[in-house]
């Protein structure tokens, strides 16, 4: 059984460009192309900038590089640079390699350094030939992925321009959050296809075919989920974690514990590519049923329903322009009128796990999220739509028991489901 799951994964992959690891690089170009073209002009216009500049020392990465970066390039070389010009009148975008030669990105990347040149003297002749109003660096206070710049490359690169042009360096925050949080077609049907590969991990791993009650324990199904992962060339990038809720503990999630019947089990699973560039992250719940039980308690399977309610809810709130906090304040309200008690923390998607875009709720802080929470949700982007709700459950002699659930969805005018959503509890 387990070998047949792993085929039928592999057969999903390659359909979609995403196996074996030439077709995933091959894939990456062509996305990595398309974003070019599409979302990184949008970024630009939108922020406002006329040149944005990504420098990267090797052993020492920016982590945007990465995502502009051809799978022949998997780091940077001494001193790498990437310069974007957009046109002022036409908004095209020219793109600019210095330091760093490759087959694939010489296909992308106009190389500008000339002979006898070091990157320094490139970069300040490209930069006076330009005559930006505004150069953007990767440097943020709120996201790490778009403060990548280190402080001696900044020193660098300011003794290189010269004051008249390093007094026009700024924060690309804005471009650098555009460029992560937006995803191309290509990106989204392939996230459709990566999302459904996890789901068949979680319907092995929670099946009677692998647990064993009062044998498999919680490990168990976390390295057997590492293993599939793997099997299929791809990259997990935390845990995976799974948990249990057990009638009589004081403890909402017990992790290293043998499974026995009558138990929530729970898992927090999320892979990603190595040259695509796309992470999913989704939690379900299955429950272990006793001797001469055909069915879940039927509490623990209302309280479902009010996660997949209160789903319902945040989704139609996520309205574009809206702020992350306005979302959450919305529809932690509506859910609490409905008779819910809800935790909201939802997050963007994509090239990186925790995305760049808004925040939606916290675990940790239920409440205003300062900086994160005040950026407005735009289409074309994915999230994570990570939730909870709890009760106190009266087979479970009035014990509060938590519904843990995530679903990776889209956002683009209306927000839908990659591959569906959990609708009942799984049955083991």
């Amino acid at each position: 059984m387990y070998q047949q799951v792993i085929e039928n994964m592999k057969q999903k992959l390659e359909s979609a460009g995403l196996y074996p690891l030439q077709k995933q690089a091959e894939l990456s170009t062509k996305i990595l192309k398309e974003r070019l073209e599409t979302v990184l002009p949008w970024a630009m216009e939108e922020s406002g900038m006329d040149l944005w500049m990504v420098l990267s020392r090797e052993n020492c990465e920016d982590p945007i590089i990465h995502t502009l970066f051809t799978w022949d390039m998997p780091e940077a070389r001494r001193i790498s640079v990437l310069i974007f010009h957009r046109n002022r009148e036409n908004g095209k975008i020219r793109k600019m390699a210095v330091g760093m030669h490759s087959p694939e990105m010489s296909h992308i990347y106009e190389n500008v350094q000339e002979k006898g040149e070091d990157v320094w003297q490139t970069v300040k002749r490209v930069v006076e030939e330009l005559e930006p109003e505004k150069i953007a660096v990767n440097r943020s206070f709120l996201y790490g992925f778009c403060d990548g710049l280190s402080s001696t490359l900044m020193d660098q690169l300011k003794e290189a321009l010269g004051e008249q042009y390093a007094e026009k360096i700024c924060d690309g925050e804005e471009v650098t959050v555009r460029w992560l949080q937006r995803v191309s077609p290509l990106e989204k049907e392939a996230m459709k296809v990566l999302t459904s590969v996890t789901h068949d991990i979680v319907n092995y791993t929670f099946s009677k075919e692998f647990i064993t009650p009062g044998v498999t324990t919680t490990t168990d199904i976390e390295w057997c989920m590492r293993n599939m992962i793997s099997e299929v060339g791809y990259q997990y990038w935390f845990g995976p974690d799974v948990d249990l809720q057990r009638k009589g503990s004081n403890v909402s999630r017990m992790f290293e514990e043998i499974i026995y019947p009558g138990e929530l089990l729970h898992c927090d699973i999320g892979l990603n590519g190595l040259y695509v560039h796309l992470h999913t992250d989704m939690q379900w719940v299955a429950y272990l049923l006793k001797e001469g039980e055909q069915e879940a308690p039927k509490e623990l399977e209302e309280l479902l329903d009010k996660g997949n309610r209160f789903r319902e809810i945040v989704m139609n709130e996520m309205k574009t322009g809206v702020s992350g906090n306005d979302v959450f304040e919305a529809s932690v309200a509506k859910a609490k009128e409905e008779g819910i008690q809800p935790m909201l923390y939802t997050h963007p998607l994509g090239t990186f796990g925790h995305g760049a875009g808004p925040t939606i709720g916290l675990y940790s802080n239920q409440g205003f999220v300062k900086g994160n929470g005040e950026r407005p949700v735009e289409d074309q982007t994915c999230y994570a739509l990570e939730l909870n709700v709890y009760d106190n459950i009266a087979v479970w002699d009035q014990q509060q028991v938590f519904m843990y659930l995530e679903e990776d969805i889209c956002k683009n005018g209306k927000v839908e489901y990659l591959d569906g959503h959990q609708e009942r509890l799984m049955l083991i």
